[in-house]
This record gives structure tokens, C-alpha cells and sequence, in this order.
């Protein structure tokens, strides 16, 4: 009876000791998957965060350029060469955080104050980012084409004499972007100037068109405009005026973007055509 009763009481202390044991394990076990779970929240967290906050903040930028693009539009269209440099920059004085100043050689030998006053689509982080990550994270970043929107006023002896308005968009894959150029002159002052066409009258259009070529030198597909360049002076028409400032700036929050000039800047009236055909 004494021995059957130490067997029992070494059986109940086995039991106990793999209870206790059970126990701490599945507590451990609890333990575990808490932090596992802890581990991968947080860790997703982090991602969402780095993947949503970038997203937002060029979206919100973009957005924010166009309104700031369209406030330069409506502020420098009606500026005019001739006025002064002191009247000039008064007029664009609230867009002074996008200037940046430079000079442009006139003739190969005359160096002219050319400032400009631009806007981008992108934050300015993006850029250095670019330049600290892998490819393919720079493949998801730059998800809209990059838009630009500029106005570049050219000075001589205190004086505007070229007022240029500019906006591009650069995609992904293709060799140049696709840009609207339209430049404002004087009669007074625009003799001599690089930028004007040949037989100027006061209005001129030049579309530079481009098409694919195959090896027989026939068209495959539609072409398009890469560039178009309007120049003008006050003999222009109220019209060409108004038509010439027509700008797409929807163009900084497409997702698709403007795959051609024409839908950039969109001008009825062409005085010549060139084409670089493209194999």
C-alpha cells in the first residue's frame, strides 16, 4: 500500500510538472505571436506610410503647380516688351520663390539677362531621392510625366524685350519631351533677334511634326507634333492673342499626360511644317 501510494504521488508529480510546463509554453507561445504580430503590423505600417506619403505629396503637388501655373499665365500674359524691368518684375513679384536668374549670349558675343520664372509638377524631393534609390523604385515614383511650366523674360538696358512662355512634359521611353513655345517681341526691339522666323509679319506658327518611318520610307501610323513655337508682336491680332496663351496646364495632373503639342498648346493657324522622321 505504501509503494502503490509513492508511484501514485511520483505520477501526480509528473502531471503537474507537464501541466505547468503546457502552460508556460502556450503563454510563450502567446508571447510570440503577439510580438510576430507586433513585427509585421508595424513593419506594414511603415510601408503603407512610405508608399502613401510619397503618392499624396506628389499629387498634392502636382495639383498645387497647376494652380500656381495658371496664377503665372494670368499674371504675365498681358506684360508686353517694351515696359520697363522695373514694371516687369513688380508684376511677377509674387512668384519670386520660382525665379532663377541667368544670362544668354546674343550673337555669340552678347551676354543679356534671361531670368525665368518656373514650375514644376514634382516636390523637390523627388529629385533627390532619384538619385539615393534602386531603378525600380525610381520606375514607381515618377508615375506622372513630368510637367514644367515657365515665363522667361529677357532684359536689355533696363528694358523687356522678349517675354517667353513655356510648358513641356517628358515621358517615360520617349527621346525628347513634348513642348509648347510661344514668344512675345517689340518691333522695336526684336531686329536682329535669333528666335525669329524668316519673313516675320507679326504672327507666326511653326509645328515640328513627326512621324514613325518604315525601311521603305512609308508613314507607319499617325504623326504628331513634338514642338510647336508661336511668335509674336503687337501687329498680331487680339484673337492670335488670346489664342496664343491657350495653354493645356490640365496637362500637370494627367496620368496619361499630353503625348503632343497640339494637346499642350492647340493653335488653329500653321505657317510651316517640318518633319523628322523618326525609324
Amino acid at each position: 500500500m505504501q509503494t502503490f501510494t509513492k508511484m501514485d504521488a511520483s505520477i501526480s508529480d509528473r502531471r503537474s510538472y507537464i501541466s505547468v510546463a503546457a502552460m508556460r509554453l502556450f503563454f510563450y507561445s502567446a508571447r510570440m505571436r503577439h510580438k510576430v504580430r507586433w513585427i509585421v503590423g508595424t513593419f506594414a505600417a511603415i510601408l503603407i506610410i512610405l508608399t502613401v506619403v510619397p503618392l499624396f505629396s506628389i499629387l498634392v503637388t502636382s495639383w498645387y503647380s497647376r494652380w500656381e501655373a495658371s496664377r503665372l499665365l494670368t499674371s504675365a500674359r498681358f506684360l508686353r516688351p517694351g515696359a520697363t524691368e522695373a514694371e516687369t518684375r513688380k508684376a511677377l513679384s509674387q512668384f519670386d520663390r520660382y525665379l532663377s536668374h541667368g544670362q544668354q549670349w546674343m550673337s555669340g558675343h552678347t551676354r543679356i539677362m534671361r531670368d525665368s520664372y518656373e514650375i514644376s509638377s514634382y516636390p523637390h524631393w523627388t529629385g533627390w531621392a532619384a538619385s539615393h534609390l534602386p531603378f525600380w523604385v525610381n520606375e514607381h515614383i515618377w508615375f506622372l510625366p513630368y510637367t514644367n511650366f515657365s515665363v522667361s523674360p529677357r532684359f536689355e538696358n533696363s528694358e523687356l524685350v522678349l517675354l517667353e512662355f513655356r510648358e513641356w512634359q517628358d515621358h517615360k521611353g520617349d527621346p525628347h519631351p513634348y513642348a509648347a513655345i510661344v514668344r512675345v517681341f517689340s518691333t522695336n526691339t526684336e531686329k536682329g533677334a535669333p528666335e525669329l522666323p524668316d519673313d516675320f509679319t507679326g504672327f507666326h506658327v511653326s509645328p515640328y511634326e513627326e512621324a514613325m518611318i518604315d525601311a521603305n520610307g512609308k508613314q507607319i501610323g499617325s504623326s504628331w507634333i513634338s514642338r510647336t513655337y508661336v511668335t509674336l508682336d503687337e501687329r498680331a491680332s487680339p484673337a492670335q492673342f488670346a489664342e496664343s496663351f491657350n495653354f493645356r496646364l490640365d496637362c500637370f495632373t494627367s496620368l496619361r499626360g499630353c503625348h503632343d503639342a497640339k494637346k499642350i498648346l492647340e493653335i488653329s493657324e500653321q505657317n510651316s511644317e517640318t518633319r523628322f522622321p523618326r525609324e
